[in-house]
């Protein structure tokens, strides 16, 4: 977790606008990468690796402010005793929130403060669940992705663009060889939010470190 810690501190997301911005150093790097596959296979690849991960430690930036949190999948009883899928958003030093069903927030802990980025939005772009379904449903239903090389997290990176719906548009930065998310940019209506993504497995200090131990068990070893 030390070595999560300080690339936290240290990275740089080096996204602008959907697509980057990508300097003429960057475009040369870029220029090599390998050819890319049809779109709707990198968004399938990406979604899987959306779904082997349960937890996801995030960089947000939103309008000029960096935001550190976590953000982990797991489960929310029903009143009649079955279970929906939910996630929990935790952002460090602020609130822990809930997102369950159709996009339904609750607050668990903490208070809401205006510095943190909106918990939708947040959860577009930085929950593996929330990704991993929309990933799989414009592969499987046909949507609109494109892809081009770019540049992301200061690496050559795949751009994997998709138009949700007329105001929401997702994008995902891949690693051009493994198709391993680097970081999403989701923009809806005016506006925009990024996060740098780091796929974890879940673990006690992970989670302790997010205020998530008592809410989600580990992932036991295997």
């Amino acid at each position: 977790m030390a070595a999560v810690r300080q690339a936290l501190v240290s990275v740089a997301v080096a996204v602008a606008g959907a697509a980057g911005v990508i300097a003429s150093g960057w475009a040369l790097q870029a220029a090599a990468l390998p050819s890319s596959k049809p779109a709707a296979e990198v968004a399938t690849d990406a979604s899987v690796w959306f779904h082997d991960y349960r937890l996801a430690i995030d960089v947000f930036h939103f309008h000029h402010r960096r935001v550190e949190g976590a953000c982990v999948r797991t489960w929310d009883r029903r009143r009649d005793g079955g279970k929906v899928r939910s996630s929990l958003l935790s952002f460090e030093s602020g609130p822990i929130l809930r997102v369950s069903g159709k996009r339904h927030v609750s607050r668990e802990a903490g208070r809401r403060l205006r510095a943190f980025p909106p918990a939708l939005l947040a959860a577009d772009a930085g929950c593996s669940r929330q990704l991993s379904g929309a990933l799989t449903a414009a592969a499987q239903n046909g949507a609109r992705i494109t892809t081009e090389r770019s540049y992301a997290a200061n690496r050559p990176a795949v751009a994997l663009e998709i138009q949700l719906s007329r105001e929401r548009r997702l994008t995902v930065f891949v690693s051009p060889r493994t198709d391993r998310p680097l970081v999403a940019f989701v923009a809806l209506d005016r506006r925009h939010i990024n996060a740098r993504i780091y796929l974890q497995r879940v673990t006690r200090r992970a989670l302790a470190q997010f205020r998530l131990l008592h809410d989600v068990k580990p992932t036991p070893k295997r």
